[in-house]
């Protein structure tokens, strides 16, 4: 009778083991969103305030977060601000004729920028 609980409790034992480990490549991915949240928090409330979409793809995030990687989230909102303060000096507003849309069911709302604008590399 003993040995049949001795075994039983060895099975279950076991069987809890191997049910409460995980492999390490699920929390790569879980490290790198939870690392993503404070820098998508700020691109989100920028995106609010100057009404502009600003977002980092899903297959850019690795190689955006070892860009940001020394740098604080202040000083990434500060960068953007700078860069986007920046490119505002290098657009100009599109000059739409009536005669160059037609009667175009389609929006053209891309302005264009007639030189390069600098920004500012991450490092």
């Amino acid at each position: 009778m003993k040995k049949i609980f001795n075994i039983t409790l060895m099975c279950m034992m076991v069987t809890v083991f191997c049910s409460t480990t995980h492999s390490r490549a699920d929390t790569k991915d879980f490290d790198r969103d939870v690392a993503f949240i404070p820098y998508n928090k700020i691109l989100t409330k920028l995106s609010k305030e100057y009404g502009i979409d600003m977002y980092i793809p899903e297959k850019n995030k690795e190689k955006f977060l070892n860009k940001v990687k020394g740098m604080t989230p202040k000083e990434f909102e500060k960068l953007l601000r700078q860069q986007y303060n920046e490119s505002k000096k290098y657009i100009t507003l599109p000059s739409y004729d009536k005669a160059e849309m037609g009667d175009s069911p389609y929006p053209q709302p891309i302005p264009n920028a007639e030189q390069m604008i600098p920004a500012t590399p991450l490092q």
